[in-house]
């Protein structure tokens, strides 16, 4: 199995870098901005922003996912477009040649391809990367991903009954969508 500290740190694409972030106070304060500035967007599916009221919360977060990234468990990329962070993309590890995806976007730059081209990305590094199987794991009702999801090769694979919770909707069912390679 191949460590993930040996994964690119850094993801370019024709209008995106993704960007694996030290927990640094300059990086803590972009991240913070943007979700402070979407917080009522973001929540809606992502009840964990709640817990996330200042820079120093997001330094929590970077730190964990550093650790993460050590123990060969995850990476985390923040999405960045013209220097400004607009997002962020995470792998997990499942098994060693599974991994799921979760990601969002702050809501001005929804609709315009950003996440698609994020995601196509990260894929082809997972797939060169040795990576089999793909997964992403949605809220029932989430239709922006799940169209994401169609739209660029996922399956949906089965259906968890009342697995997941979401501010919009309450209870429902989380789609695993599956790309394998």
């Amino acid at each position: 199995m191949r460590h993930l500290l040996n994964f690119p740190q850094i993801i370019k694409t024709p209008r995106l870098v993704l960007r694996v972030l030290a927990p640094t106070k300059e990086n803590a304060q972009q991240i913070f901005n943007a979700i402070a500035q979407n917080r009522e967007f973001l929540t809606r599916w992502l009840e964990h922003f709640v817990s996330i009221q200042s820079p120093d919360d997001v330094i929590a977060y970077l730190t964990k996912r550093q650790e993460q990234l050590k123990d060969n468990k995850g990476v985390c990329f923040h999405i960045f477009c013209n220097d400004d962070v607009i997002g962020r993309i995470w792998l997990f590890r499942d098994k060693d040649n599974t991994c799921e995806i979760g990601y969002w976007l702050i809501e001005s730059v929804n609709g315009h391809g950003y996440m698609t081209e994020a995601l196509l990305a990260l894929e082809g590094e997972l797939f060169k990367f040795g990576f089999d199987k793909i997964m992403l794991e949605l809220g029932s009702g989430n239709t922006r991903s799940e169209n994401l999801a169609i739209r660029n090769g996922y399956k949906l694979e089965k259906r968890l009954p009342m697995a997941s919770m979401a501010k919009c909707v309450g209870k429902c069912d989380s789609l695993i969508y599956v790309k394998e390679r």
